[in-house]
């Protein structure tokens, strides 16, 4: 099959440290034909790493180019619509780094460009929809192994300080879009949630702001209900000092199933614990694989514009709730 000339627009922490690994082990798929930073010592050092590939301050430049197929878009979010538009505009299939947009505003623009752009692919990278163990999950909960599920609670406790290598990102730490590391990060754990588990109805949140060097917001928490009477928790903290965890707790009425990190754990009482754990680059391979198969094979693609406007709208929607003191609806 014919290989996917690509340009990568962004070449910061996500573009070098998830995406490029992954389409180094993609490279019967997809050749990386022009890189793209506005600044050239950036851009520079990832055309090295990348094979000495042609690089440019532009990213017009890529999308005026004619042999390039498609665009690995890794930009500040605050740059995804104007960016997906003009890709789109110069007939180039699209991958996004999520979360959609910076507000839904542009979140609906997206969806009409997606509908406009119909020879086009457009997907959102969002990971998490292809990490094996939510994937593992969702077969199991599908075949009954804990029953009906009836609740979810996940706890993510993280301790960022200024000093991390995200925390220091200009454009994270001085976010044109609400939420800060609330909306870049927590939009994964909706968009799992989600796909675990169906819509997410209605919510109600607070959020804190314990450290203000990492942003504007640091700490939230949400109580939620979805479709087939499930109710859930979803705790996001970043100042928690001596305590990481990442916990997610499906409870069913046969067992329950915890995840954590990358290992499954299926509990049920009088049964010996069913333990599975992967090894694998958190999705960001399957995920450039299914834009691949998407663009050569008509493959379905799994993190959809569509489905990506719904992480996007909960999130934003429980920044809203705390903001207001008050529940949101979403149906």
């Amino acid at each position: 099959m014919k290989k996917i000339n690509l340009g990568i627009i962004g070449t910061g922490i996500a573009a070098r440290n998830l995406h490029l690994p992954a389409l180094q082990k993609l490279k019967s798929k997809f050749n990386i034909k022009a890189v793209c930073n506005h600044t050239e010592k950036k851009a520079k050092e990832f055309s090295h790493i990348a094979g000495e590939v042609p690089y440019t301050l532009d990213y017009k430049d890529i999308l005026a180019d004619p042999s390039i197929d498609a665009v690995d878009i890794i930009l500040p979010l605050d740059l995804n619509y104007k960016v997906t538009r003009d890709a789109l505009k110069a007939g180039k299939h699209v991958i996004v780094e999520k979360p959609l947009a910076a507000n839904m505003k542009e979140a609906n623009l997206m969806l009409d460009l997606k509908e406009k752009y119909k020879d086009s692919i457009v997907m959102v990278a969002e990971n998490f929809r292809y990490r094996k163990v939510f994937e593992k999950a969702k077969k199991h909960i599908e075949n009954g192994l804990i029953g009906s599920p009836y609740s979810v609670i996940w706890n993510v406790f993280y301790f960022i300080t200024a000093d991390n290598e995200y925390a220091k990102t200009k454009w994270r730490k001085n976010h044109k879009y609400p939420g800060g590391f609330l909306t870049d990060a927590g939009v994964h754990n909706i968009a799992a949630i989600r796909y675990l588990l169906g819509d997410i109805n209605s919510c109600f949140a607070f959020t804190k702001s314990i450290n203000k060097k990492i942003g504007s917001h640091d700490t939230m928490s949400v109580q939620f209900d979805m479709n087939n009477n499930i109710s859930g928790l979803y705790n996001l903290y970043f100042s928690v000092n001596g305590n990481w965890n990442d916990q997610l707790l499906i409870f069913g009425e046969k067992g329950t199933i915890e995840i954590l990190m990358n290992k499954l754990i299926v509990k049920r009482d009088g049964k010996k614990d069913k333990v599975e754990e992967w090894n694998d680059d958190h999705g960001y391979y399957a995920e450039l694989l299914n834009f691949y198969n998407a663009i050569r094979n008509g493959e379905t693609i799994v993190s959809s514009v569509e489905e990506a406007y719904k992480d996007l709208k909960v999130v934003l929607g429980a920044l809203r709730s705390a903001e207001q003191k008050r529940i949101i609806k979403f149906y």
